[in-house]
Protein backbone atom coordinates (compact mmCIF):
# COMPACT_ATOMS: atom_id res chain seq x y z
CA UNK A 1 0.00 0.00 0.00
CA UNK A 2 1.20 3.08 -0.88
CA UNK A 3 2.26 6.21 1.72
CA UNK A 4 0.60 9.57 1.39
CA UNK A 5 3.54 10.97 0.00
CA UNK A 6 3.80 8.15 -2.55
CA UNK A 7 0.41 8.93 -3.55
CA UNK A 8 1.46 12.62 -3.90
CA UNK A 9 4.52 12.05 -6.01
CA UNK A 10 4.61 12.97 -9.48
CA UNK A 11 7.06 11.90 -11.50
CA UNK A 12 7.49 11.94 -15.48
CA UNK A 13 10.38 9.79 -17.42
CA UNK A 14 12.01 10.39 -21.01
CA UNK A 15 13.93 7.35 -22.93
CA UNK A 16 13.16 8.47 -26.48
CA UNK A 17 15.60 10.96 -27.10
CA UNK A 18 17.76 12.34 -24.34
CA UNK A 19 17.65 10.61 -21.01
CA UNK A 20 15.43 12.28 -18.69
CA UNK A 21 13.35 11.90 -15.06
CA UNK A 22 11.43 14.95 -13.77
CA UNK A 23 9.97 14.42 -10.36
CA UNK A 24 7.56 17.27 -8.80
CA UNK A 25 8.54 19.31 -11.66
CA UNK A 26 12.54 19.36 -10.98
CA UNK A 27 14.10 17.62 -14.07
CA UNK A 28 17.50 15.54 -13.72
CA UNK A 29 19.18 14.99 -17.46
CA UNK A 30 22.29 14.33 -19.27
CA UNK A 31 24.57 12.87 -16.58
CA UNK A 32 28.18 12.24 -17.68
CA UNK A 33 31.30 11.60 -15.67
CA UNK A 34 31.44 9.61 -12.72
CA UNK A 35 27.82 9.67 -12.27
CA UNK A 36 27.56 7.77 -15.53
CA UNK A 37 27.45 4.42 -14.42
CA UNK A 38 24.70 5.66 -11.67
CA UNK A 39 22.50 6.91 -14.69
CA UNK A 40 23.09 3.48 -16.03
CA UNK A 41 21.37 2.26 -13.17
CA UNK A 42 18.72 3.96 -13.10
CA UNK A 43 17.86 3.63 -16.50
CA UNK A 44 18.09 -0.07 -15.98
CA UNK A 45 15.57 -0.13 -13.66
CA UNK A 46 13.41 1.93 -14.59
CA UNK A 47 12.65 -0.23 -17.83
CA UNK A 48 12.15 -3.15 -15.93
CA UNK A 49 10.35 -1.88 -13.46
CA UNK A 50 8.05 -4.62 -13.38
CA UNK A 51 10.69 -7.33 -12.54
CA UNK A 52 13.03 -7.89 -9.41
CA UNK A 53 16.80 -7.91 -10.40
CA UNK A 54 18.86 -10.25 -8.97
CA UNK A 55 22.37 -8.88 -7.81
CA UNK A 56 24.02 -10.94 -10.26
CA UNK A 57 21.95 -9.57 -13.78
CA UNK A 58 22.77 -6.21 -12.31
CA UNK A 59 26.10 -6.84 -12.00
CA UNK A 60 26.54 -8.05 -15.24
CA UNK A 61 24.39 -5.13 -17.01
CA UNK A 62 26.72 -2.67 -15.71
CA UNK A 63 30.06 -4.54 -15.55
CA UNK A 64 29.80 -6.34 -18.73
CA UNK A 65 33.54 -7.39 -18.83
CA UNK A 66 34.28 -8.17 -15.39
CA UNK A 67 36.14 -5.06 -15.28
CA UNK A 68 35.07 -4.64 -11.37
CA UNK A 69 37.67 -6.00 -8.38
CA UNK A 70 34.55 -5.93 -5.97
CA UNK A 71 31.36 -5.62 -7.60
CA UNK A 72 29.42 -6.58 -4.79
CA UNK A 73 30.06 -3.73 -2.34
CA UNK A 74 30.54 -1.49 -6.12
CA UNK A 75 26.89 -2.10 -6.23
CA UNK A 76 25.56 -1.17 -3.34
CA UNK A 77 27.94 1.93 -3.24
CA UNK A 78 26.09 2.40 -6.70
CA UNK A 79 22.88 2.08 -5.68
CA UNK A 80 22.82 4.17 -2.39
CA UNK A 81 24.65 7.43 -4.97
CA UNK A 82 21.48 7.03 -7.12
CA UNK A 83 19.20 6.59 -4.17
CA UNK A 84 20.77 10.16 -3.00
CA UNK A 85 20.75 11.63 -6.38
CA UNK A 86 16.93 10.98 -6.58
CA UNK A 87 16.04 11.99 -2.77
CA UNK A 88 17.83 15.29 -3.74
CA UNK A 89 15.39 15.75 -7.25
CA UNK A 90 12.23 15.30 -5.11
CA UNK A 91 13.24 17.05 -2.21
CA UNK A 92 12.09 14.14 0.37
CA UNK A 93 15.09 12.40 1.94
CA UNK A 94 12.52 9.78 3.37
CA UNK A 95 11.45 8.82 -0.13
CA UNK A 96 13.00 4.96 -1.63
CA UNK A 97 12.71 4.89 -4.99
CA UNK A 98 14.75 1.66 -5.40
CA UNK A 99 13.87 -0.95 -3.40
CA UNK A 100 16.37 -4.03 -1.88
CA UNK A 101 14.04 -7.59 -1.52
CA UNK A 102 15.64 -10.75 -0.95
CA UNK A 103 18.94 -10.16 -3.08
CA UNK A 104 16.99 -8.49 -6.03
CA UNK A 105 16.73 -4.39 -7.09
CA UNK A 106 13.45 -3.11 -8.64
CA UNK A 107 12.15 0.02 -9.03
CA UNK A 108 9.67 1.19 -6.20
CA UNK A 109 6.69 1.27 -8.01
CA UNK A 110 4.58 2.67 -5.19
CA UNK A 111 5.26 6.00 -6.83
CA UNK A 112 3.16 6.72 -10.06
CA UNK A 113 5.31 7.21 -13.07
CA UNK A 114 4.69 8.48 -16.67
CA UNK A 115 7.20 6.57 -18.91
CA UNK A 116 6.88 8.02 -22.49
CA UNK A 117 8.19 3.95 -24.01
CA UNK A 118 5.40 2.94 -22.17
CA UNK A 119 2.78 5.62 -23.11
CA UNK A 120 3.77 4.77 -26.98
CA UNK A 121 3.39 1.39 -26.59
CA UNK A 122 -0.15 1.40 -25.24
CA UNK A 123 -1.51 4.12 -28.15
CA UNK A 124 0.11 1.79 -30.50
CA UNK A 125 -2.13 -1.04 -28.97
CA UNK A 126 -4.88 1.25 -29.23
CA UNK A 127 -4.10 1.88 -32.24
CA UNK A 128 -3.98 -1.56 -33.41
CA UNK A 129 -7.35 -2.23 -31.94
CA UNK A 130 -10.03 -2.69 -35.44
CA UNK A 131 -12.86 -3.00 -33.18
CA UNK A 132 -12.42 0.93 -32.84
CA UNK A 133 -12.72 3.87 -35.73
CA UNK A 134 -10.59 4.40 -38.00
CA UNK A 135 -10.51 8.16 -36.99
CA UNK A 136 -10.05 6.58 -33.04
CA UNK A 137 -7.24 4.30 -34.81
CA UNK A 138 -5.49 7.71 -36.68
CA UNK A 139 -5.39 9.39 -33.02
CA UNK A 140 -3.94 6.73 -31.21
CA UNK A 141 -1.26 6.20 -33.68
CA UNK A 142 -0.57 9.92 -34.13
CA UNK A 143 -0.17 10.65 -30.49
CA UNK A 144 2.32 7.74 -30.01
CA UNK A 145 4.20 9.33 -33.03
CA UNK A 146 4.37 12.15 -31.10
CA UNK A 147 6.01 10.78 -28.47
CA UNK A 148 8.74 9.62 -30.24
CA UNK A 149 11.46 12.20 -30.04
CA UNK A 150 14.69 9.68 -30.92
CA UNK A 151 15.93 6.43 -30.36
CA UNK A 152 15.44 4.79 -27.21
CA UNK A 153 18.43 5.67 -25.11
CA UNK A 154 20.52 7.14 -27.25
CA UNK A 155 23.58 7.67 -25.34
CA UNK A 156 23.66 4.37 -23.39
CA UNK A 157 24.27 2.66 -26.66
CA UNK A 158 27.07 1.06 -25.17
CA UNK A 159 24.86 -1.55 -22.85
CA UNK A 160 23.71 -4.87 -24.97
CA UNK A 161 20.27 -4.69 -23.31
CA UNK A 162 19.77 -1.46 -24.85
CA UNK A 163 20.69 -2.22 -28.44
CA UNK A 164 18.03 -4.71 -28.07
CA UNK A 165 15.58 -2.46 -26.70
CA UNK A 166 16.07 0.63 -29.24
CA UNK A 167 15.84 -2.27 -31.91
CA UNK A 168 12.27 -3.32 -30.81
CA UNK A 169 11.40 0.67 -30.21
CA UNK A 170 12.59 1.48 -33.70
CA UNK A 171 10.37 -1.29 -35.39
CA UNK A 172 7.50 -0.54 -33.58
CA UNK A 173 8.04 3.22 -34.69
CA UNK A 174 8.37 1.82 -37.99
CA UNK A 175 4.83 -0.44 -38.05
CA UNK A 176 3.33 2.48 -35.96
CA UNK A 177 4.14 4.89 -39.14
CA UNK A 178 2.61 2.64 -41.88
CA UNK A 179 -0.16 1.71 -40.20
CA UNK A 180 -1.01 5.35 -39.52
CA UNK A 181 0.02 6.14 -43.12
CA UNK A 182 -2.40 2.98 -44.27
CA UNK A 183 -5.23 4.32 -41.97
CA UNK A 184 -4.79 8.34 -43.61
CA UNK A 185 -4.85 6.81 -47.04
CA UNK A 186 -8.08 4.89 -46.74
CA UNK A 187 -9.41 8.43 -45.34
CA UNK A 188 -7.73 9.83 -48.68
CA UNK A 189 -5.79 12.76 -46.45
CA UNK A 190 -3.01 11.85 -48.41
CA UNK A 191 -1.57 15.36 -47.16
CA UNK A 192 -1.29 13.99 -43.39
CA UNK A 193 0.47 11.08 -45.07
CA UNK A 194 3.56 12.91 -46.27
CA UNK A 195 3.70 15.25 -43.15
CA UNK A 196 4.13 12.23 -40.87
CA UNK A 197 6.52 10.32 -43.57
CA UNK A 198 8.24 13.58 -43.53
CA UNK A 199 8.33 13.58 -39.70
CA UNK A 200 9.54 9.41 -39.93
CA UNK A 201 12.58 9.88 -41.96
CA UNK A 202 13.82 12.03 -39.66
CA UNK A 203 14.73 9.29 -37.59
CA UNK A 204 14.64 6.24 -39.99
CA UNK A 205 16.30 7.95 -43.61
CA UNK A 206 17.06 4.47 -44.58
CA UNK A 207 13.55 2.64 -44.26
CA UNK A 208 12.25 2.12 -47.67
CA UNK A 209 8.96 1.60 -46.82
CA UNK A 210 8.43 4.65 -45.51
CA UNK A 211 10.24 6.36 -48.68
CA UNK A 212 7.32 4.43 -50.72
CA UNK A 213 4.64 5.93 -48.80
CA UNK A 214 5.90 9.28 -49.05
CA UNK A 215 5.91 9.27 -52.78
CA UNK A 216 2.51 7.84 -52.82
CA UNK A 217 1.65 10.82 -50.48
CA UNK A 218 3.21 13.34 -53.34
CA UNK A 219 1.94 11.62 -56.04
CA UNK A 220 -1.82 11.64 -54.68
CA UNK A 221 -1.88 15.41 -54.06
CA UNK A 222 -0.91 16.29 -57.76
CA UNK A 223 2.93 16.98 -56.50
CA UNK A 224 4.46 15.15 -59.50
CA UNK A 225 7.59 17.39 -59.45
CA UNK A 226 8.01 16.80 -55.50
CA UNK A 227 7.67 12.74 -56.27
CA UNK A 228 10.55 12.63 -59.04
CA UNK A 229 13.24 15.08 -56.62
CA UNK A 230 12.42 12.41 -53.68
CA UNK A 231 12.89 9.31 -55.87
CA UNK A 232 16.03 10.77 -57.43
CA UNK A 233 17.05 11.64 -53.55
CA UNK A 234 16.04 8.68 -52.00
CA UNK A 235 18.37 6.30 -55.21
CA UNK A 236 21.27 8.67 -54.38
CA UNK A 237 20.43 8.54 -50.58
CA UNK A 238 20.81 4.37 -51.05
CA UNK A 239 23.86 4.65 -53.12
CA UNK A 240 25.83 6.78 -50.23
CA UNK A 241 24.60 5.35 -47.01
CA UNK A 242 24.48 1.60 -48.11
CA UNK A 243 26.79 1.51 -51.48
CA UNK A 244 23.22 -0.58 -52.88
CA UNK A 245 20.29 0.12 -55.08
CA UNK A 246 16.83 0.65 -54.18
CA UNK A 247 14.54 -2.44 -54.66
CA UNK A 248 13.09 -3.19 -57.95
CA UNK A 249 9.57 -3.00 -56.29
CA UNK A 250 10.01 0.55 -54.97
CA UNK A 251 10.66 1.28 -59.48
CA UNK A 252 7.68 -0.67 -60.33
CA UNK A 253 5.67 0.87 -57.86
CA UNK A 254 6.32 4.64 -58.93
CA UNK A 255 6.11 3.51 -62.22
CA UNK A 256 2.45 2.18 -61.49
CA UNK A 257 1.56 5.17 -59.71
CA UNK A 258 3.21 8.11 -62.55
CA UNK A 259 0.77 5.55 -65.04
CA UNK A 260 -1.88 5.62 -63.34
CA UNK A 261 -2.59 9.20 -62.13
CA UNK A 262 -6.10 9.90 -63.41
CA UNK A 263 -5.87 13.62 -63.76
CA UNK A 264 -5.68 15.09 -67.10
CA UNK A 265 -4.38 17.84 -67.34
CA UNK A 266 -6.26 19.94 -70.34
CA UNK A 267 -4.58 23.17 -69.80
CA UNK A 268 -0.89 23.30 -72.14
CA UNK A 269 0.25 26.46 -70.09
CA UNK A 270 0.25 24.64 -66.85
CA UNK A 271 1.88 21.37 -68.73
CA UNK A 272 4.57 24.13 -70.07
CA UNK A 273 4.86 25.64 -66.63
CA UNK A 274 5.12 21.82 -65.27
CA UNK A 275 7.96 21.11 -67.73
CA UNK A 276 10.24 24.43 -66.89
CA UNK A 277 10.12 23.68 -63.49
CA UNK A 278 11.53 20.70 -64.28
CA UNK A 279 14.45 21.96 -66.05
CA UNK A 280 15.08 24.82 -64.20
CA UNK A 281 17.83 23.81 -62.54
CA UNK A 282 21.48 24.81 -63.38
CA UNK A 283 24.40 22.72 -64.64
CA UNK A 284 24.25 19.16 -65.78
CA UNK A 285 21.62 16.90 -65.14
CA UNK A 286 21.78 14.57 -62.49
CA UNK A 287 19.12 11.46 -62.89
CA UNK A 288 18.22 7.97 -62.02
CA UNK A 289 19.59 5.47 -64.35
CA UNK A 290 16.45 4.52 -65.89
CA UNK A 291 16.07 8.13 -66.62
CA UNK A 292 19.64 8.18 -68.25
CA UNK A 293 18.57 4.76 -70.23
CA UNK A 294 15.53 6.64 -72.08
CA UNK A 295 18.19 9.60 -72.58
CA UNK A 296 20.32 8.05 -74.54
CA UNK A 297 17.63 5.94 -76.77
CA UNK A 298 16.62 9.47 -77.67
CA UNK A 299 19.88 10.51 -78.67
CA UNK A 300 20.46 7.49 -80.15
CA UNK A 301 17.46 8.27 -82.66
CA UNK A 302 18.57 11.68 -82.63
CA UNK A 303 21.91 11.00 -84.08
CA UNK A 304 20.69 8.85 -86.42
CA UNK A 305 18.88 11.98 -88.26
CA UNK A 306 21.31 14.63 -87.56
CA UNK A 307 24.54 13.15 -87.71
CA UNK A 308 25.69 14.98 -84.33
CA UNK A 309 27.86 12.88 -82.29
CA UNK A 310 27.68 11.84 -78.61
CA UNK A 311 29.93 10.66 -76.35
CA UNK A 312 29.28 8.37 -73.16
CA UNK A 313 31.87 8.10 -70.53
CA UNK A 314 32.11 5.66 -67.38
CA UNK A 315 34.36 6.50 -64.53
CA UNK A 316 34.74 4.13 -62.27
CA UNK A 317 36.71 4.04 -58.60
CA UNK A 318 38.66 1.23 -57.03
CA UNK A 319 41.10 1.00 -54.35
CA UNK A 320 44.99 0.85 -55.53
CA UNK A 321 44.92 -2.86 -55.35
CA UNK A 322 42.14 -3.01 -58.06
CA UNK A 323 39.50 -3.89 -55.81
CA UNK A 324 36.21 -1.97 -54.44
CA UNK A 325 37.40 0.08 -52.02
CA UNK A 326 35.84 -0.09 -48.71
CA UNK A 327 32.42 1.29 -47.66
CA UNK A 328 33.74 4.60 -45.75
CA UNK A 329 36.33 5.13 -48.43
CA UNK A 330 34.06 4.29 -51.55
CA UNK A 331 31.37 7.03 -49.47
CA UNK A 332 33.63 9.76 -49.37
CA UNK A 333 35.33 9.26 -52.77
CA UNK A 334 32.26 8.98 -55.19
CA UNK A 335 30.23 11.98 -53.21
CA UNK A 336 33.59 14.01 -54.31
CA UNK A 337 33.46 12.73 -57.48
CA UNK A 338 30.02 13.42 -58.01
CA UNK A 339 30.04 16.66 -57.39
CA UNK A 340 33.52 17.25 -59.22
CA UNK A 341 31.71 16.13 -62.55
CA UNK A 342 28.46 18.01 -62.12
CA UNK A 343 30.49 20.98 -61.49
CA UNK A 344 32.46 20.32 -64.21
CA UNK A 345 30.13 19.72 -66.99
CA UNK A 346 27.22 21.53 -69.04
CA UNK A 347 23.60 21.89 -68.71
CA UNK A 348 23.06 19.62 -71.48
CA UNK A 349 25.28 17.26 -70.11
CA UNK A 350 23.78 14.10 -68.04
CA UNK A 351 24.84 11.97 -65.18
CA UNK A 352 23.82 8.83 -63.35
CA UNK A 353 25.08 6.55 -60.92
CA UNK A 354 25.68 3.12 -62.69
CA UNK A 355 26.72 1.45 -58.90
CA UNK A 356 27.94 2.57 -55.73
CA UNK A 357 31.24 3.09 -57.22
CA UNK A 358 30.87 4.21 -61.15
CA UNK A 359 29.15 7.09 -62.80
CA UNK A 360 28.01 7.20 -66.29
CA UNK A 361 27.85 10.56 -68.17
CA UNK A 362 26.49 11.63 -71.88
CA UNK A 363 28.39 14.78 -73.50
CA UNK A 364 25.83 15.58 -77.03
CA UNK A 365 27.76 17.70 -79.44
CA UNK A 366 31.25 17.06 -78.86
CA UNK A 367 33.97 15.13 -80.46
CA UNK A 368 36.37 12.40 -79.51
CA UNK A 369 39.01 15.01 -78.44
CA UNK A 370 36.92 17.21 -76.42
CA UNK A 371 35.41 14.75 -74.55
CA UNK A 372 39.00 13.58 -73.55
CA UNK A 373 39.39 17.09 -72.67
CA UNK A 374 36.41 17.23 -70.28
CA UNK A 375 37.28 14.04 -68.96
CA UNK A 376 40.46 15.48 -67.93
CA UNK A 377 39.81 18.80 -66.72
CA UNK A 378 37.69 16.31 -64.21
CA UNK A 379 40.16 14.23 -63.31
CA UNK A 380 42.46 17.45 -62.10
CA UNK A 381 39.46 18.79 -60.24
CA UNK A 382 39.00 15.23 -58.23
CA UNK A 383 42.61 14.69 -57.44
CA UNK A 384 42.44 18.39 -56.37
CA UNK A 385 39.43 18.07 -53.90
CA UNK A 386 40.43 14.37 -53.00
CA UNK A 387 43.98 14.21 -51.30
CA UNK A 388 44.06 10.97 -50.26
CA UNK A 389 46.37 8.25 -52.06
CA UNK A 390 43.46 5.12 -51.20
CA UNK A 391 41.49 5.25 -54.47
CA UNK A 392 42.11 5.24 -58.14
CA UNK A 393 39.71 6.05 -60.75
CA UNK A 394 39.56 4.50 -63.90
CA UNK A 395 37.71 5.98 -67.28
CA UNK A 396 36.26 4.54 -70.44
CA UNK A 397 34.95 7.09 -73.19
CA UNK A 398 32.55 5.49 -76.19
CA UNK A 399 30.61 7.43 -78.71
CA UNK A 400 27.20 6.56 -78.21
CA UNK A 401 26.12 3.96 -81.16
CA UNK A 402 23.19 5.26 -84.02
CA UNK A 403 19.93 3.51 -83.64
CA UNK A 404 19.37 1.77 -86.60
Amino acid sequence: MRSDFAAQEQIQIKMFGEFAITINGNQLTNLKGRTKRVWMLIQYLIANRHKNTSTEKLINVLWPDNQCNDPLNALKNLVYRARELLKGLSGNDKAEYIQYIHNTYSWNNSYSCVIDTEQFTELYKQGSDVSKTQEERVKSFQSALQLYCGEFLPKSFYGNWVISASAYYSNLYNRCVLRCCGLLIDLHRFHEVIEVCENALNYCPLEESIHKMILFGYLSTGQRNKALDHYNHVIDLFYKELGVDISESMRVLYKQLVNNINNVEMDLGVIKNDLKEASAAEGAYYCDYDVFKSIYRIQARSITRTGNSVFIVLFTISGLDGEPPGPRISKLASERLKSTIMDSLRKGDTVASYSATQFIVMLPLINYENAEMVVDRIMQKFHFRYRRENVKISTRINALDSAE
